[in-house]
């Protein structure tokens, strides 16, 4: 089997139905179905149990989060990829998995393109670099990651939003694991879970990430990158100094010298982040 296709749920009952509708809908067999759900009160056992023909295995328990689920649905994985497809999200025609069967597959990781909304399609990179993750980072639910990868280096469940981040990172910048991007879109995104609502979470743990993984000269080059070099931003040694309230000024300041641009045509300022 070449495909284990993996829905995380917590007490997101109506999410939950169209994303098993949309994995079921798909024109392809070369997959099993997994269901995680963390124990939810809300329907969501209900739903599971309404389409239990068109899934492989599922289990409704307490756990500890989303990372921990994730890691539980690889546990249960039997396909030489993973790919999630967590309750909300779809899968963006059915025939993206007939697509990438066709593929003769041999990279670690294999990334396809998301749509947001109805139409507003976002593609994962051609190529990946330490900048892909300095502002960003690949998109799991157009993520096929080999089954192997994920069993021997798992999702860091001590996080709270930006394990798949570190995961990314680690395995294609320390571990040099071999990508592939294909322009086919591959699932329409739900926006609202757990990496929309934990935004500030997130970008907290991903600098304390690079902090632990880089020395000061390398952090550098990421912190110019995101926040830009300016007179204000070299009065503050790290991102943490600098306070929220002067933060939103410093961004305000951002687009109104980004504005004069258009006038000045300088280039330090066409620079800034």
């Amino acid at each position: 089997m070449k495909f284990s296709v993996i829905t995380i749920n917590y007490n997101h009952a109506e999410g939950l139905q169209r994303t098993i509708e949309s994995v079921a809908s798909q024109s392809s067999h070369d997959y099993e179905y997994i269901v995680i759900d963390g124990g939810s009160t809300d329907g969501s056992v209900e739903i599971i149990r309404e389409h239990a023909s068109q899934i492989d295995f599922w289990i409704s328990e307490k756990d500890g989060g989303i990372y921990p689920a994730m890691n539980k649905g690889v546990k249960a994985a039997h396909g030489d990829y993973c790919i999630f497809m967590n309750s909300g999200d779809e899968f963006y025609a059915p025939d993206v998995i007939t697509e990438f069967a066709r593929l003769d597959l041999t990279e670690d990781i294999v990334c396809g393109d998301i749509c947001f909304g109805e139409n507003n399609i976002s593609p994962n990179p051609d190529v990946v670099t330490m900048r892909t993750f300095y502002k960003h980072t690949l998109y799991h639910q157009a993520s096929f990651i080999k089954t192997r990868l994920l069993r021997e280096h798992p999702y860091d469940e001590t996080m709270r939003s930006a394990a798949d981040w570190k995961f990314f990172m680690h395995e294609l910048v320390f571990r040099n694991a071999t990508y592939r991007h294909v322009p086919v879109v591959v699932a329409r995104f739900e926006s609202g879970g757990v990496s929309t609502a934990n935004s500030e979470v997130s970008r907290q743990e991903v600098f304390n990430e690079l902090k632990a993984c880089f020395p000061e000269r390398v952090l550098a080059d990421y912190e110019d990158y995101v926040f830009g070099c300016t007179p204000y931003r070299q009065m503050f040694t790290t991102v943490e100094q600098i306070p929220p309230v002067r933060k939103i000024i410093y961004k305000i300041n951002i687009c109104i010298l980004k504005v004069m641009n258009l006038w000045l045509k300088s280039d330090w300022i066409r620079k800034l982040k």
